[in-house]
C-alpha cells in the first residue's frame, strides 16, 4: 500500500499544477473586452461635439476655428476607425496622443 500513500502526499500538488496549467491556457476576458475603451471614446467624442457646439468669441475667432477644426479630424478618425472595426483601445490611444496637441481651454 506504499505507492497509494505517495498518491495522496502528491495529490495536492499534482490538483494546484493541473490548475495553473488551466489557467494559463484560457484567455484573460479583461484583455479582450473593450467595452470599457468603446464607452470611453464614446464620453471623448461627446466632449468634443460639446465643445464645437459653443459659439467662437470674436475677439479670438481664429483660434477658436482652428481648433475646431482639429476638433472635426478628432471626430472624423474616430468614425473612420469604427466604420473599419478597428480595435477601440487602440482609437482611444490615438485619440488621446492626438487631444494633448490641442491649443489649451482659454
Amino acid at each position: 500500500m506504499p505507492p497509494v500513500r505517495s498518491y495522496h502526499r502528491w495529490l495536492p500538488a499534482l490538483a494546484m499544477f493541473g490548475a495553473i496549467h488551466a489557467l494559463a491556457a484560457t484567455p484573460d476576458p479583461a484583455l479582450t473586452d473593450t467595452s470599457g475603451c468603446t464607452a470611453l471614446i464614446d464620453i471623448v467624442q461627446e466632449s468634443l461635439r460639446g465643445e464645437i457646439d459653443v459659439a467662437c468669441p470674436v475677439s479670438d475667432k481664429v483660434v477658436c476655428e482652428s481648433k475646431n477644426g482639429q476638433i472635426r479630424a478628432l471626430l472624423e478618425i474616430i468614425d473612420q476607425r469604427r466604420k473599419r472595426n478597428a480595435d477601440e483601445c487602440d482609437t482611444l490611444a490615438q485619440v488621446n496622443r492626438l487631444l494633448r496637441t490641442l491649443p489649451p481651454k482659454s
